[in-house]
């Protein structure tokens, strides 16, 4: 499994999360002559991440391998000016029926953006038939787009499903919103000919979303000395992009035993598409290594693994060591410090349990 180029930079991945609404100016439009009502209208839905695209140049492998079904549901009609909206179907009944009223030539994106999501909230809770269904892939040169025809004049909901990478490493969300047909040059750009335009081009913007794996570090004691009391080992784990890239995850992890057999310790939120390498840096004060100190994994995300990916396995990822009672008498028990960030440049300390006076 090889991580996608996204996943650099620390993993803070977010894209820039600008709502374009093609409907915003529609309701200023002044146009020369009516919408011509028994038209049918078009929808190419678009994503755009190539050299042009500056900061999404990182997802274009993803992009260029991902399909992205995407949905649209007719809310409102519209009447012949282009200026008045009526909510339709579901969208209309009882208290939650959209209002169109309250949406004036100066409303801003947040209440576009809020009026979307109650038609989403609709949509969620009535479950309407969508009035067409596309999928968006891509078309090359960085360019993914899908078609939606066949769709009446109106205001619709557009919906792009979440969908993950080829690797499940990342998630791509996208924000429902909605869009006016026909349109104009001046209803998208604010300025231009008013002439209705029938096919309509919309882009999609996502919002990266990290997934994240677990690993299961597993120590095999193969035998006991009980005069010695409880005995600690301790690994070092350090995750990299590549085999050879630098070091962009770490952490230090214990397994204490009591007796003989296997304990594992398990690692959650280490970033999806990562490979891991484990070692050994402690194996207690009178215990030897039995085999290899140092073994590696791949991080599959827990969305792979719900998904029945192949090469994801259940539970993790798993590394295995083994150790043996060496000789001597001196006891090696310990614990292990860790702090959680706080986000704010800040560090919480995990206050470990002490081991019990005898």
């Amino acid at each position: 499994m090889k991580i996608s180029k996204n996943m650099r930079r620390g993993y803070a991945l977010t894209l820039a999360a600008v709502l374009t609404l093609p409907c915003l100016s529609m309701v200023k439009t002044q146009a020369a002559k009516g919408i011509d009502m028994g038209q049918e209208c078009s929808l190419i839905v678009s994503v755009e991440i190539g050299s042009e695209a500056g900061a999404n140049d990182k997802y274009l492998e993803d992009f260029n391998q991902m399909s992205i079904p995407v949905s649209v549901y007719r809310v409102a009609d519209v009447d012949v000016t282009g200026q008045i909206y009526t909510p339709d179907g579901v969208f209309a009944e009882g208290d939650t029926a959209l209002k169109f009223g309250g949406i004036g030539s100066t409303a801003t994106a947040e209440e576009w953006q809020e009026l979307a999501g109650q038609a989403e909230a609709i949509l969620e809770a009535k479950s309407p038939k969508a009035a067409g269904e596309t999928v968006v892939q891509s078309i090359g040169g960085g360019t993914a787009q899908g078609r939606i025809g066949g769709l009446h004049p109106g205001m619709y909901l557009v919906v792009p499903e979440e969908t993950y990478n080829q690797d499940y490493s990342v998630q791509y969300a996208f924000t429902p919103y909605l869009t006016a047909l026909p349109s104009s040059a001046y209803a998208l750009e604010g300025e231009g000919s008013d002439d209705w335009i029938y096919d309509t081009t919309i882009g999609l913007k996502p919002e990266a979303v990290p997934q994240y794996g677990r690993l299961n570090i597993t120590k095999n004691l193969l035998n006991y000395n009980e005069t010695l009391g409880q005995t600690s080992f301790a690994f070092l784990v350090e995750g990299r992009e590549t085999p050879d890239g630098p070091v962009v995850y770490s952490d230090v992890v214990s397994t204490t035993h009591s007796d003989a057999g296997n304990v594992t310790v398990t690692l959650d939120k280490i970033p999806a598409g990562l490979i891991v390498t484990v070692k050994e840096i402690y194996s207690g004060a009178s215990y030897k290594i039995n085999g290899e100190d140092t073994d590696t994994a791949e991080i599959w995300s827990d969305a792979a693994v719900e998904a029945g990916i192949a090469g994801a396995p259940e539970g993790g990822s798993t590394v295995t060591f083994a150790n043996e009672y060496g000789g001597g008498n001196r006891g090696g028990y310990g614990v292990t410090n860790h702090f959680d960030s706080d986000g704010e440049g800040g560090w919480t300390w995990n206050n470990p349990t002490t081991p019990a006076e005898e």
